[in-house]
């Protein structure tokens, strides 16, 4: 029996979402019988037995079990499990309950912000009396219309048209704002308020810095604030509940919002529930397809074609393609076909019937072509993916399309990319069930993970040469791949195709797809990693990790996983994984990925303040690099990181020569690389500890150039933070702000909370030398709370010391002593120089 009289402890099986894993917890400690301080304190004696140094304070453990939270720590939710259970063979399912919610997390914050609204429904019909209502509406003061309806209604389309109307009215004139929320998206969860926020702000030209330093209240009132002084209409398309969309409406902005359900926005707002199509408005759309003089010869066999497919305009569009395709036949030969169908579909009759008629007048192969593009788990897909999954040749897939396209089976957004509705996709993926072998099936999904995995290995080949000598994979896909031998094609690729990278490779990891996934985690990794795409890379690596099928593909997996835990600032998360690395790589014996996940040990120890452990681990890990005579781009950033670990230590003459030697590892790659802008950055921060400021700024400035024109952003950033510090050096206090917050705006935009946090003090520091006070204490808090959730001791000290130089500069000596002190004891605790005295940079 359980300690509350239960058979077993509550499981967390099932869970998709923070909240849900937290009512899980709480559940678990109801059972368990347990208070939080006697959590709290198995907790931190379980850590100190286990040698880990990290001691969560005892609101750090109560605030993990209270609902409202978007992330947890994986290691705190499986030590409070721990402390609960008493059979650990339970334990594990936490963990991976965790990686559910993580996922999904990060799924629900990638979202698409468009500054334009999409096109205007070509031939759209109808609607007549709404669009009346609605620019009336407008007139008299609403500001938000929810457009309500059954899915095929017409929402989407209405509200396109709408929009384009409302900006010929004068509305929106200066930006539009529009975004797909994905309510009823099968496959991803609903977008995230904050994220959307987050896009908007974007597109509304608020830095970075600015605004993923807001939460969630601070971020609407931003939006509501900006949007009060411009012309902006905002578009909101398939809105999932009020909760979604509330945060996204702002008083005075025209607004318009669709959902299956009748949502209710507030004041102002009105609600606009559509319905099927009027009698005239069902003759008007096939009039315009089948002919004005065939509709009037026949009028009543019309109106029966529409009844058939109940006024649905999807249906009808369909309707009217295949009458469009087929003018011998007359609309009595139509209502014949459509009458003997209606009684064999799965879907609604009012869809149903249309959508088989139209489907069963194709071509065999472009019948087939239609049921595969159903496969494709992403929103939208070019030609070649198209051809790809069909296994066909693009140019006749192109052709295939266009015809699709015009018979309303597929949609089209923007040239070349292509789509589903919701509607047709169910209807194709029953047709495919009962007309295609399981077999054939998974050969679709093979194709197209195939297709998607040699295109990013094409891409990430040309976008990052020198990565290609550590990959070894064999032929994914005979399919024709789109020209990529620039790099700037391929860059356009990757960004076209991210969200698809995504989407695919979580469906081929479902379907056991392991080759696919590794290649995508593998090549993927240099363009996400550099160009700042943490949260997809979480989800793309995170896969990886569950489908590897050796210790070689895990410790690979587990090492870019790490890194995108790190560059989010989850030092904790991110350590484990690499430690993990780092055990599974040691059964192969393969020193070479040793020496790099030694590296990756290394780069924990500097986060988390041990520059000595770290000094030591990167030695080690370079002695093997170097005994392989590795040729890799680890090669070089391992005596980078020596190099800062030696840097922290105070050993700055130490840390130049490691510095010179990475350079010239990079140099071994080739021309141009992120590894040689790295290196240059490197040598600017040494040349600026030993005071050589022109040589300082001479590789920092190289450093940026090249950084830029690689889209290097982390680096970017980094470097015109040095930048800063070589301006405060010389002097120029005002010059060294405006470089810190030009830093902050590129690290805070690709989400780099480590490097923001470092940012953020050293912006501190110069605003407190032009006597901004206010704005130098903000930034030192923001880093010092940030510090101390990250673990980064380091950081935390100079945010401490940074602060005590904004009360002395006050004339608070005493509170600014106290603050001092409290940095000198943690500079003392980590061994730097700065426990003797201050130095000049971080």
């Amino acid at each position: 029996m359980g300690r509350t009289g239960t058979t077993a402890p509550p499981e967390p099986a099932g869970v998709r979402t923070a909240d849900e894993l937290v009512l899980r917890l709480r559940a678990l400690r109801s059972w368990a019988g347990v208070s939080y301080h006697e959590i709290h304190r198995r907790v931190t004696t379980s850590r100190r037995r286990r040698g880990v140094s990290e001691l969560p304070a005892y609101n750090t453990v109560y605030r993990c079990l209270q609902p409202g939270r978007t992330r947890l720590d994986v290691e705190l939710v499986v030590d409070i499990a721990s402390a609960l259970l008493d059979d650990e063979s339970h334990v594990a399912g936490w963990r991976q309950a965790h990686q559910v919610v993580a996922g999904r997390a990060a799924d629900a914050g990638i979202v698409t912000v468009g500054d334009s609204l999409p096109a205007d429904p070509e031939g759209f019909v109808g609607r007549e009396a709404e669009i009346a209502e609605v620019l009336a509406a407008y007139r008299t003061g609403a500001t938000t219309v929810v457009i309500g309806g059954m899915a095929g209604v017409g929402k989407t389309q209405l509200a396109r048209h709408l929009g384009h109307r409302l900006v010929a009215a004068g509305h929106g004139a200066e930006l539009q704002l529009a975004v797909d929320l994905r309510g009823f998206d099968p496959e991803r969860p609903p977008a995230d308020p904050g994220a959307v926020l987050e896009g908007f702000l974007r597109r509304l030209g608020v830095p970075g810095s600015q605004v993923l330093g807001l939460d969630l209240s601070g971020r609407v009132r931003r939006f509501r604030q900006l949007v009060a002084e411009r012309n902006v209409l905002v578009l909101l398309d398939n809105a999932a509940s009020e909760d979604q969309v509330h945060p996204l409406l702002a008083p005075g902005t025209p607004t318009l919002v669709t959902s299956r359900y009748q949502l209710d926005a507030g004041t102002n707002a009105r609600a606009l529930a559509i319905g099927v199509f009027s009698e005239s408005e069902s003759l008007q759309l096939l009039r315009r397809t089948a002919g004005s003089a065939a509709v009037a010869a026949d009028e009543s066999t019309a109106l029966r074609i529409a009844e058939l497919v109940g006024h649905l305009p999807l249906a009808l569009a369909v309707v009217a393609g295949r009458i469009d395709d087929l003018p011998g036949w007359s609309l009595a030969d139509h209502l014949e076909r459509l009458t003997e169908h209606r009684d064999r579909l799965r879907l609604e009759d009012s869809v149903g019937p249309a959508l088989a008629l139209s489907y069963e007048a194709l071509p065999p192969e472009r019948r087939w072509l239609l049921r595969v593009l159903a496969l494709h788990p992403g929103r939208d897909f070019d030609g070649y993916a198209a051809a790809a999954a069909a296994g066909l040749d693009p140019a006749e897939v192109e052709l295939e399309l266009a015809q699709l396209v015009r018979a309303s089976l597929v949609q089209t957004s923007e040239p070349g990319r292509f789509g589903l509705h919701d509607l047709v996709r169910l209807f194709l993926h029953d047709r495919s069930r009962d007309e295609d072998r399981g077999a054939a099936r998974r050969d679709a999904l093979t194709r197209i993970a195939g297709f998607y995995a040699a295109g990013v290995l094409r891409a990430g080949g040309t976008y990052a040469p020198h990565e290609v000598i550590r990959w070894d994979f064999g032929q994914l896909t005979d399919a024709e791949l789109p020209p990529m031998a620039e790099r700037d094609a391929a860059r356009s690729w990757l960004d076209a195709e991210r969200p698809n990278l995504v989407a695919v490779t979580r469906t081929a990891a479902e379907a056991g797809l392991a080759e696919p996934v590794k290649a995508v985690s593998t090549a993927a990794h240099y363009y996400l990693d550099t160009c700042g795409y943490f949260t997809e890379a979480e989800v793309i690596h995170r896969l990886a990790v569950t489908t590897a099928q050796d210790d070689q593909a895990r410790s690979l997996a587990h090492n870019k996983l790490g890194c995108a835990l790190w560059r989010l600032g989850r030092y904790a998360e991110g350590r484990e994984c690499y430690e993990q690395a780092l055990e599974l790589v040691r059964r192969t014996g393969n020193r070479t990925g040793i020496g790099l996940c030694l590296g990756n040990v290394a780069l924990g120890h500097y986060r988390l303040g041990r520059y000595r452990d770290s000094v030591d681990c990167y030695r080690q890990a370079l002695a093997l690099l170097d005994d392989e005579d590795v040729m890799s781009p680890s090669a070089s950033t391992h005596r980078g990181g020596l190099g800062w670990g030696l840097l922290r230590l105070g050993l700055v003459e130490q840390a130049l020569a490691e510095f010179e030697v990475g350079l010239a590892k990079a140099r071994r790659l080739g021309e141009n690389t992120c590894e040689e802008a790295y290196a240059l950055l490197n040598l600017g921060a040494a040349q600026e500890r030993l005071g050589a400021l022109e040589q300082a700024s001479e590789y920092g400035e190289r450093s940026l150039t090249l950084s830029r024109k690689l889209e290097f952003r982390s680096n970017e950033g980094d470097g015109l933070n040095l930048l800063g510090r070589i301006q405060l050096a010389r002097g120029d206090a005002d010059a060294a702000v405006h470089l810190h917050a030009e830093a902050l705006d590129v690290v805070l935009e690709i989400g780099h909370r480590s490097l923001a946090v470092e940012v953020r003090n050293d912006h501190g520091t110069a605003l407190t030398r032009t006597g901004r006070f206010d704005e130098a204490t903000a930034a030192h808090t923001q880093a010092m709370a940030d510090a101390e959730t990250m673990g980064d001791r380091y950081e935390l000290a100079c945010a401490w010391r940074g602060l005590g130089d904004v009360l002395e500069s006050c004339g608070d000596a005493a509170a600014a002593r106290d603050h001092h002190a409290r940095a000198l004891t943690l500079f003392g605790d980590l061994g730097t120089p700065e426990a003797g005295g201050p130095v000049s940079g971080t």
